[in-house]
Formats: C-alpha cells, sequence, structure tokens
C-alpha cells in the first residue's frame, strides 16, 4: 500500500463505531503489513504516575505481557517520549557504545523504531516498530509514521473524552440514585442505614460504615453500617473514634479523603476490622464548612472472588456523593430537632395546662382527704398518657412512720383507658366535676395503700431514702433493687416504678409513688420531671391544709381558753360574794346551833319538842356542811410543798371508802401504773377532788356496781402527763345537764350542795390539768384528769 492507501486505511479504522480497543488492535495489524515489521505495539502515557503502560499489540508476543509498564529512564522508549521526538534503531547489535540502554525484555529485536502519539499540547503515549532483523525505514516512511501517530492522538483524545463523558454521565446518575435514595425518607434512622446501603451497593463495596461526630467529647460515634453483620458477629457494637486517630479519625480531622487501594501496605491499623480487609476509602462529610461525620467503604478478600480495588475515581466520586449526603444528614437532623421541639413545646403546653388545673382545683378544697384525691387522679387518670397507679404517703411524727394515705389505680388497662375516655368527654378539674370513689375500681389498691406502714428508720425502703435524700428515684426492675422493701414489693406488685418526695419548707413530709403496671410504659425523666412539679405543687397545698387545720384547732383552743377565763371570772367574783355571806352567816348559825343542843338537854327523850329540836340541829349541821364547801370552794389557791406519787395519794383515798363500797357491794377495779413520776402538788386538794368523783360514782352506781380506777403515763406532741381514769357503771349522765355538771350549785340530787365537781374542775385547773367527761347514756360515764409534767 502506498502512504494515500494507508492514511486513508487508517483514518477509515480510527473513526470505526466499534470499541477503541479493537480500533487500535486493528490498526496494529495494518501497520506492522504496511511497514513490513513483525510487532507493531501501543504503549499509553499515565502522566499520573508517570509512565509507559503496554496497550496492545499485533500478535502475541513473550516481550509484551498484560501489566507491561517503561519507566520515563528506560531506554529509548522513554527518550522518545520525555523529547517528543521519533527514536530509530536500525540495528541494535551496533548499540554497544550506544545510550540509551535497550531494557531487558526489547533486547530479542535489532531493528526498533518509536514514534509519539502527540498533538500539540497532550502527550498519549508511542508508536513501536519492531523486528528481530536489522533495517532501515525509507525517507517516505519516516515522514508518514508522525502523521499516522497525530491521527492516533486524535483517535485516543476522542475515545478519552467519549470515555470521560461516559463517566461523567455515570456519576450523574450515581448521584441521581443516592439522591433518591436518601431524599425518599425523612426519618433519620432509616435515612442514615440508606445511605450506608445504597453507597456500598453503587461503588460495588462489601460493606460500608457511617459514623457523626460528636462534638463535645471529639469522638467520631458508628450511627450505621451495612455488610458487618459477619465481620462483627459477637464482638459488640464499633466503638467510637477519636479526632485523629484511624482512618476516620484522620479523615475527619484532616477534612481530605483518605485511599487505601491495599490494606496489607497501609500505615492504619484497621482495628474495628477483621484482617481479611482488602481496600479502604473513608471521605468527610463537610457541611457549610464544617465536619459532621465521616463515611467509609471497604472491600474483603474472599477466596473464589475477585475482591474491588478502590481507585481514584471511586474517592472522587465518593467524596462527590459525601456533599450530598452531608446535606441530606444535616437536613434530616434538623427535621428530627424541630419534631422533637414541636412534641417538646406540645407536652410543655399539655403539662401546663394540667398544673393549672391542679392548681385550681387545689384551691377549691381546704379538705386534706380531697386534696390528696385531686392529687393523685392528676397524675394518672388525669392525661394522657397518665400513671396506670399512684399512692401517696405522708410522715406521721406520732407515730413515727411514713402512712399511707391515699391510692388510686384501675384494676386493669381497660379500665384505665375507659375512665380516660369518659374524663375526656367530662374534664376532672371541671367545677361541678366531684371525686368518687364508686365505680372507678380503686378500692382494693386504696385499701392496701392505707394498710402500708413503713417505719422511718426502715434501712432498706426505697420510700424512706426518697424521704430523707429529698430526691426523685426511677426503679426500672424493682425486683432485683436491693434498695427495694421485699415485702412492699409484694404487697404492691410493682415492677417498676418511681418516687417523688414531698417537701415543704425544706422539709420532707411524704412521698409519691407512681407506676405503669398494665401498660409497662417506662417511666421517662420528662414523666418525672412533670411529676416533680406536680409534688411541690402538691406539697404547698397539703401544708397549707394542715396550717388551716391546725388553724382552726387553734381557734378551738382559743374560744375555750376564753370560756374558762370567763367562767374563771364569774368564780372569782362569785366566789368573793359567797365568802362574805359565809362569814356573816355562818356566826348566828354557830349561835342557833349551840342554844338548840342546850334546849334537847332539858326535854324528854319521847317528847315532842325534843324531835323539833333534833330537825334544827340537823339542817343547821346541813348549812353548816354548805358553808364549809362553799368557803373551801372561795378560799385563795394553796402553795405546793413538793413532788408526790399519785398512786400513793389514790390509796390512801380508797382507804377512806373501802367500807361504803363493800356495804354497796360495788366491785373497784384498780389498774395503777407503777413507776408514774412524781410531780407538784397538794395532797389534801387532789384527795378532795378524788374523794368528791369517788363519791359521785358511789352514788351513781347505787348498789351491786363496778368502778374502775386507772392511772397511766401519756406522751403526745412532746407534752408528757399523768392520767387518771375514773369510769362507773351508773348509767351515764343526763344529756340535758351535761354541760353544767361543772358549774357551782347545780345539782340534781335533793341533798347536794353542786359544789363537789366544782371543787374539782377548780383544783385541777389550779395545777394546770385538765378534765373531761365521756359519757355513754345508759352505761356509765368516764371522767379523765391530766397533769401535766415538767423538768
Amino acid at each position: 500500500m502506498n502512504s494515500s492507501e494507508v492514511l486513508s486505511r487508517i483514518i477509515d479504522l480510527s473513526n470505526a463505531s466499534v470499541d477503541i480497543d479493537q480500533r487500535l488492535m486493528h490498526l496494529t495489524k495494518v501497520l506492522a503489513k504496511a511497514f513490513d515489521v513483525p510487532i507493531c505495539a501501543i504503549f499509553l502515557w499515565d502522566p499520573k504516575q508517570p509512565r509507559l503502560t503496554f496497550k496492545c499489540c499485533n500478535e502475541k508476543h513473550p516481550a509484551f505481557s498484560p501489566g507491561l509498564v517503561f519507566a520515563l529512564d528506560e531506554g529509548p522508549l522513554g527518550a522518545c517520549v520525555l523529547q517528543k521526538t521519533p527514536l530509530i534503531i536500525g540495528d541494535a547489535s551496533q548499540l554497544s557504545l550506544w545510550d540509551p540502554h535497550i531494557p531487558q525484555n526489547l533486547t530479542s529485536f535489532n531493528f526498533l523504531s518509536f514514534f509519539p502519539i502527540a498533538d500539540d499540547i497532550l502527550l498519549y503515549g508511542a508508536l513501536a516498530l519492531l523486528g528481530e532483523q536489522p533495517r532501515q525505514l525509507s525517507g517516505e516512511e519516516v515522514s508518514l509514521l508522525p502523521i499516522i501517530c497525530r491521527q492516533l492522538a486524535g483517535t485516543l483524545c476522542n475515545a478519552q473524552a467519549t470515555l470521560q463523558v461516559k463517566k461523567l454521565n455515570a456519576e450523574l446518575i450515581t448521584l441521581q440514585t443516592i439522591g433518591q435514595a436518601i431524599s425518599s425518607t425523612f426519618e433519620l434512622g432509616e435515612l442514615l442505614n440508606r445511605i450506608t446501603m445504597s453507597s456500598a451497593k453503587i461503588l460495588q463495596a462489601d460493606g460500608a460504615i457511617l459514623r457523626l461526630l460528636d462534638e463535645e467529647r471529639g469522638v467520631l460515634k458508628a450511627v450505621s453500617s451495612f455488610g458487618l453483620e459477619d465481620e462483627k458477629k459477637g464482638t459488640g457494637p464499633l466503638k467510637p473514634v477519636p479526632l485523629g486517630e484511624e482512618v476516620a479519625g484522620v479523615a475527619a480531622l484532616t477534612r481530605e479523603p483518605i485511599l487505601i487501594p491495599n490494606t496489607q501496605a497501609s500505615p492504619f491499623s484497621l482495628k474495628e476490622f477483621s484482617g481479611n480487609i482488602s481496600s479502604v476509602i473513608c471521605v468527610p462529610l463537610i457541611f457549610r464548612s464544617k465536619t459532621i461525620g465521616t463515611l467509609g467503604l471497604y472491600s474483603l478478600y474472599r477466596e473464589g472472588y475477585q475482591e474491588k480495588i478502590f481507585d481514584e475515581e471511586d474517592k472522587n466520586l465518593l467524596s462527590t456523593m459525601a456533599s450530598q449526603i452531608a446535606v441530606a444528614i444535616e437536613n434530616a437532623i434538623i427535621l428530627q430537632r424541630a419534631e422533637l421541639l414541636a412534641r417538646d413545646k406540645e407536652r410543655s403546653v399539655r403539662e401546663l395546662s394540667l398544673l393549672y388545673e391542679v392548681s385550681r382545683s387545689m384551691h377549691s378544697t381546704i379538705n386534706l382527704d380531697q386534696l390528696l384525691r385531686i392529687i393523685l387522679f392528676s397524675i394518672t387518670l388525669g392525661y394522657r398518657p397518665g400513671f396506670d397507679r399512684a399512692a401517696l404517703f405522708l410522715v406521721d411524727e406520732k407515730e413515727n412512720v411514713l402512712k399511707g394515705m391515699v391510692g388510686v389505680g384501675a384494676r386493669s388497662r381497660e379500665e384505665a383507658d375507659q375512665w380516660r375516655k369518659k374524663m375526656d368527654e367530662h374534664s376532672p378539674f371541671s367545677k361541678d366535676w366531684v371525686i368518687s370513689e364508686e365505680g372507678i375500681g380503686i378500692a382494693p389498691f386504696e385499701m392496701q395503700v392505707r394498710q402500708a406502714r413503713i417505719p422511718l428508720d426502715e434501712n432498706r425502703s426505697i420510700l424512706i431514702k426518697t424521704l430523707q435524700e429529698k430526691r426523685s428515684f426511677n426503679i426500672e426492675d424493682a425486683a432485683s433493687d436491693p434498695e427495694v422493701n421485699p415485702d412492699i414489693l409484694r404487697w404492691f406488685g410493682s415492677r417498676a416504678f418511681a418516687s417523688v418526695p414531698l417537701i415543704a419548707k425544706d422539709k420532707s413530709i411524704g412521698v409519691i409513688s407512681v407506676d405503669n403496671l398494665f401498660t409497662d410504659r417506662p417511666i421517662t425523666s420528662a414523666d418525672i420531671g412533670l411529676l416533680t412539679l406536680l409534688a411541690n405543687q402538691a406539697a404547698m397545698a397539703i401544708e397549707n391544709s394542715r396550717l388551716y387545720g391546725n388553724l382552726q384547732e387553734l381557734n378551738t383552743q382559743l374560744l375555750q381558753t376564753q370560756n374558762r377565763l370567763i367562767q374563771s371570772e364569774k368564780l372569782a367574783a362569785l366566789g368573793e360574794v359567797v365568802a362574805s355571806i359565809t362569814h356573816e352567816i355562818k356566826n348566828p348559825l354557830v349561835s342557833i346551833g349551840g342554844f338548840a343542843r342546850r334546849l334537847e338537854r332539858n326535854f324528854q327523850e319521847n317528847s315532842p319538842e325534843k324531835k323539833y329540836i333534833r330537825i334544827i340541829l340537823k339542817e343547821v349541821k346541813r348549812l353548816e356542811n354548805i358553808l364549809n364547801e362553799t368557803l373551801a370552794y372561795s378560799k385563795e389557791p394553796s402553795i405546793f410543798t413538793g413532788q408526790y406519787q399519785l398512786n400513793r395519794i389514790l390509796e390512801d383515798t380508797f382507804s377512806i371508802l373501802n367500807g361504803e363500797f363493800n356495804d354497796r357491794n360495788i366491785r373497784v377495779n384498780k389498774d395503777l401504773a407503777p413507776n408514774l413520776p412524781p410531780f407538784f402538788c397538794d395532797p389534801q386538794q387532789l384527795k378532795q377532788v378524788l374523794l368528791n368523783l369517788l363519791m359521785n360514782a358511789m352514788q351513781a352506781i347505787g348498789q351491786d356496781g363496778s368502778l374502775m380506777v386507772k392511772t397511766s403515763f401519756q406522751e403526745q406532741d412532746e407534752r408528757k402527763a399523768i392520767q387518771i381514769e375514773v369510769k362507773d357503771s351508773g348509767g351515764g349522765i343526763p344529756l340535758e345537764v351535761l354541760d353544767n355538771i361543772f358549774n357551782p350549785f347545780f345539782t340534781t340530787k335533793q341533798d347536794g350542795t353542786g359544789l363537789g365537781l366544782a371543787i374539782a374542775h377548780k383544783i385541777i385547773t389550779l395545777h394546770r390539768g385538765e378534765i373531761e367527761v365521756v359519757n355513754q347514756p345508759g352505761v356509765g360515764a368516764t371522767f379523765l384528769i391530766r397533769f401535766p409534767l415538767t423538768d
């Protein structure tokens, strides 16, 4: 073929529609035949290495194997490329003094000619014509070959452009695919899983790990992985990677992608993987110039399979995908935060509404029992999702226990749902709503709560610990918690529960305990927060209710004290009048009595005059008794001389009346507490009090009855006292006269003065004591006398 035919043939092959590799193969065959050489080979230039790589040859030859490369300093081929000029060696046997040196795999050729494949800008490779026999190229051939190489440069340029277009199109399709995958959901967890799975499939990786940056701790946490199920079986979750450590930490810190084509030659330890990792890419996820995480892909060595070796194109593609992924993740995080914020605001509005309704309801009553029920209804059936059950305990300082007061709880989940539906229709905090136990099904649980008594010094009780430490507890597994009292656990049957203290004026006054026995809904920190708010409000309301009750009690005591003062003033005024009148009457009465006795002696025993005089003497005696009692009532109080034993005074009093008790067949039961402390008193006055009480009891019984006298030591609210109890079987005191029994000169007896109980009341008051009557009409009366003890 002449030059024109060769060029025409070369042009036709260059523009053929077949694959570039096939075109190049046909070109080598045509050129080998046209220039009559055994071997025609094409080498492609790799500017990144830089080096020449064997591409194709007109026929197989031992000197050319797939993957054969030539460095720029290796013989005439490198010199041709560096200088971009043809290099022709007609007889290599004459090169003993020549430079460059012929590479070892080309020493079998004596004819070597190399022509650069280049255009005005870029170098694409080199064309080699080789023969075993020496030969010289004609001038026409030397001129024709650069033209052919220029045509080959155009062919390779077009092929590279086409390849770039195909790669760009593939990248766009890949980006579209990953975009569709990550934009199909806004749920963060699902999005992260789709990112790892889609990225691994697009780049034909065996697995992927997505990590997000925890800025506060400075570590990358694995949030999603794909393909690690078999690799990490039994080894637990992936550990956080600190910034600057391992592949992910370095990529995040430097904000540069890392490509490891061969892990065996890698400087990274790859601790998080097993030993069969082949190749790794890790790219940073950057959003608005801020690193938010990393995405890593890896391939595995698998026996019988060709492993994936990541290259620069894979790294660039993954880096491009990372920008889109970072935006999607950040948007999902923002959306998740917005949803959480919206839910928090909705919960806050619901909680504030509940707190308002509870507060308004609490202000509608001062009744403690009603108040406690409002509190427990508000945290169980008053809102959704309320607790299944709630119990309220208050401190009882007198008994030194934590006492169960109120319990609210349905008997089943269905019953709780039914009541919540009813309460949705009719608010439990409306003005016309009245808390009722009927039909609510709280009776069994309420009964259990009210029977609970937990000593305040109980060592193993989370309720006591809540009270003492003034903080809430959330027990997730009650059965295995050593702080939970097993008896209380069996009593209430809670699997998990929470307790919060009731604190008023920096003092723990009680505990609220809640559980979700039927729904098994976990008790969250938000639940504890709301419960604490309600508990604080409840504690203040309870304390106010107690203060109001104490105020009422103080008002009652004040009214009683006022009545006693008025009565005392009346009695004092009356006493002064009585004393003066008594002295005026006593002198003439003594004279009457004396003259009557003298007259009595002057008359015969059976004479009528003697009978009349005896009547006069009897009435004089009665008047003298009245005057003596009146004087005893009106005289000034005596000064206490010392401390005396109450039981001894009682025994002395009984010794006076024992004979009369026996005559009337009255059984006397004495229950005198031993070791009673002595106290300051006037023993004679106390003996008079006891005589009056015992005489009244004996007169009320009449014949054949019983009388019980008991002494005891009393302690109440740090107040110590000695108590005397006198109980008779005399039928009790008529209700119409009960309020007047301590008034002077009031009596229901024909021969009574009405001063006995009045004198007793006065003496007891002078001793700073108090007397109380417990009347049982038809049965008998009990008088209780208490004398305070002072240090």
